[in-house]
């Protein structure tokens, strides 16, 4: 049994949760811990606190994550804390702490006992279906206290695994190094410009030529303005596809002719081409010729962007 309980609600954003001592920032404190929530974000979340004498039983079957660590709290608090969003904290007696946070399905438990403050931390329970993270690169670009604006200081290729060199600098000459690696890389374009957000995307004109289905896209009969339906793709194309699919050029000739293949591609984009062709006039045929891979996302920073199977953060 618990020798004291109570319970508090915390807030968090970008998917993580940092506990720490109750003193500093959360970006300044080398010693937080990273807790990896089960969503983006959420606010007013209860978390039941639990302190003992000694080591707890862990009751793994219960729970869905369960993390063990070590906190040093020298300012007579906890803070957990996330970017963008005020930290909660607790008061607690100063000295040397081992810690275990336990989650499911929204329920929260963190657990305190004396222990050691080097100890290493210790993931006893990993949620099932990890997916892709940036680590706290979200958080350090967005929170008010920080606003760091981040840059790609280099790449390195090894297979189909791509890393990304990330320095993130902020006012009082602050700076924080990451490594982003992109697991099944399939395509990726890197610029030193500064970039001020990080994205994931499951869905992004980038991903096009890679998740969607091939299809082919044949006309039949001429258009009365070869050249002002050409001009009407090229708009459909750009709004679709951006700068990652280019435009097949010389299309207003073909068109001329009467029939034939107008366009192969991804499916998505050759819908939008058969709704522009029908809205002047000319039939169109579809045909999917293959499936798209699954399990693609776009990572964006500013004007740098990767297309890869997973991504994850390496402190550096």
């Amino acid at each position: 049994m618990p020798a004291w309980t109570t319970e508090i609600e915390i807030a968090y954003d970008f998917g993580h949760l940092y506990v720490h001592d109750g003193a500093a920032h959360w970006s300044d404190t080398p010693a937080r811990v990273d807790l990896r929530m089960p969503r983006v974000g959420e606010f007013g979340v209860p978390v039941r606190i639990e302190g003992y004498g000694a080591k707890p039983a862990p009751d793994l079957a219960r729970w869905e994550h369960v993390v063990e660590f070590s906190l040093r709290v020298e300012s007579e608090a906890i803070a957990f804390a996330s970017g963008t969003v005020g930290a909660a904290r607790i008061g607690i007696a100063n000295g040397d702490y081992r810690a275990r946070w336990s989650a499911a399905r929204g329920e929260y438990r963190f657990q305190l006992w004396p222990g050691p403050a080097t100890a290493p931390t210790a993931e006893l329970k990993r949620p099932p279906g990890a997916v892709s993270d940036l680590g706290d690169i979200p958080a350090l670009l967005h929170d008010e206290g920080v606003q760091a604006l981040g840059s790609i200081v280099g790449t390195r290729v090894r297979g189909d695994a791509l890393q990304l060199y990330v320095r993130l600098s902020a006012w009082r000459d602050r700076a924080w190094y990451r490594t982003v690696r992109c697991d099944g890389a399939v395509r990726w374009q890197a610029t030193s410009d500064p970039f001020s957000t990080a994205l994931l995307h499951a869905e992004h004109p980038g991903l096009l030529a890679f998740a969607d289905e091939r299809g082919g896209l044949s006309f039949k009969g001429a258009p009365a303005e070869p050249e002002r339906l050409e001009a009407a793709l090229r708009a459909a194309h750009a709004e679709a596809a951006g700068r990652h699919i280019a435009f097949e050029e010389g299309l207003a000739a073909r068109l001329a002719v009467g029939y034939g293949r107008l366009a192969s591609g991804p499916v998505t984009l050759l819908r939008r081409y058969a709704h522009v062709a029908d809205h002047h006039g000319v039939a169109t045929n579809l045909t999917v010729t293959g499936p798209g891979r699954a399990g693609l996302a776009l990572l964006e920073l500013g004007d740098t962007f990767v297309v890869a199977e997973r991504f994850s953060i390496v402190e550096s």
